[in-house]
């Protein structure tokens, strides 16, 4: 094992680019996974009417810091949806681990958002804002929902008097809960209706507002900060990947076209302190073999090259909302990120795997 990280001495950290190895190598069975592949096809896919050509998607699979397979077009970028949340929840670690701040302390402490948000009611030293905690926002690793009382995820749904996320629907949310006050405006609506920590909801527009504070606290743009603290160590320049900023997606109408304005919760501030506020609740712009790398960073519970960059409570997957994946487990070390597809491997079956990455144990031998 390598020294105070726990990670197997036989993972390693791909260079500019991912080094392919074939199964047997990657210490799996190569009958078996065959087999695997046969019976998981993937392809590209659409999501409430995204708009895709020949090859804008793809999907990469790794282990131990190499390339085991990869789909269509590793290279397509796209917007991923709620994807974004994983680099959400990095920012809150980063923070965490830097003493900026306590994830249990109220926001206000930091950022009322006086004079920047829409309306008083939205101000987070007022009603039920004052007892809001970084961690009601961020929400909990092993839950899905979110305790900050916000209630709007998805501006065209709310407008119906519902809090779906996707035409597809979902009888869960069929309707407004009786503890939200619906004026049928996602904009107005965008605030605390109960007092954190009494109810648990999946909300973008709860995201929107850490999004919002976390610029604050940084005084800096959300994406510079994961540039510098996370993606240089990753290998993936600056330029390579994208976080669309909230403006952006709440002033293109037909962001999703089956959902026109899905994004008009995403309430002012859009900048802060001359930052733009980048879209927190999700659409980062990369491609799967970058996203793979980030899966990395989730196996390695926030290690990279023997440096721990996030605390590992704080790195973590995310399944995204378009067909867009990035996950990484920490059993066998392998890494998973998606881009537009129609499916998708999660972690690979046990089965699947007769030892170590051999490449990396063969170059380690005396």
């Amino acid at each position: 094992m390598a020294p105070d990280t726990g990670i197997p001495a036989w993972v390693t950290y791909p260079g500019e680019r991912w080094e392919a190895i074939s199964p047997t190598e990657a210490g799996l069975d190569p009958g078996k996974f065959q087999d695997w592949l046969d019976a998981h096809p993937i392809g590209p896919g659409t999501w409430e009417g995204e708009s895709h050509g020949e090859g804008e998607w793809g999907c990469v699979l790794t282990r131990g810091g190499y390339l085991i397979h990869t789909w269509g077009n590793p290279d397509y970028r796209y917007q991923t949806a709620s994807l974004g949340k994983a680099f959400t929840w990095a920012l809150v670690g980063l923070s965490v681990d830097a003493g900026m701040i306590r994830p249990d302390e109220p926001i206000r402490l930091t950022w009322t958002g006086e004079s920047e948000l829409s309306h008083p009611h939205k101000y987070l030293d007022r009603g039920h804002h004052r007892t809001l905690t970084w961690q009601h926002l961020i929400g909990r690793k092993d839950e899905y929902e979110h305790r900050g009382g916000f209630p709007v995820t998805n501006g065209y749904f709310w407008r119906q008097g519902s809090t779906a996320q996707s035409s597809r629907g979902d009888p869960k949310h069929a309707s407004v809960p009786d503890w939200a006050h619906w004026t049928g405006d996602p904009f107005y609506d965008n605030y605390a209706h109960a007092p954190p920590g009494s109810v648990g909801m999946y909300s973008s527009g709860g995201l929107w507002r850490l999004s919002q504070a976390l610029t604050a606290l940084w005084g800096r743009d959300m994406k510079a900060v994961m540039d510098e603290r996370i993606f240089s160590h990753l290998r993936v320049p600056p330029e390579r990947w994208d976080w669309t900023p909230g403006r952006v997606v709440h002033e293109t109408r037909d962001w999703y076209p089956h959902m026109p304005g899905y994004g008009d919760y995403l309430d002012p501030p859009h900048e802060i302190g001359g930052h733009p506020v980048r879209g927190g609740p999700g659409w980062v712009v990369m491609s799967a073999k970058d996203l793979a790398r980030f899966g990395l960073l989730v196996a390695t519970r926030g290690t990279w090259r023997g440096e721990r960059l996030v605390s590992a409570d704080w790195v973590r997957g995310h399944s995204g909302g378009n067909g867009s994946y990035v996950g990484g487990e920490s059993v066998h070390y392998t890494s998973v990120g998606r881009v537009t597809t129609d499916a998708g491997p999660g972690p690979l079956p046990d089965k699947l795997f007769v030892g170590p990455v051999k490449r990396a144990a063969e170059e380690l031998a005396p």
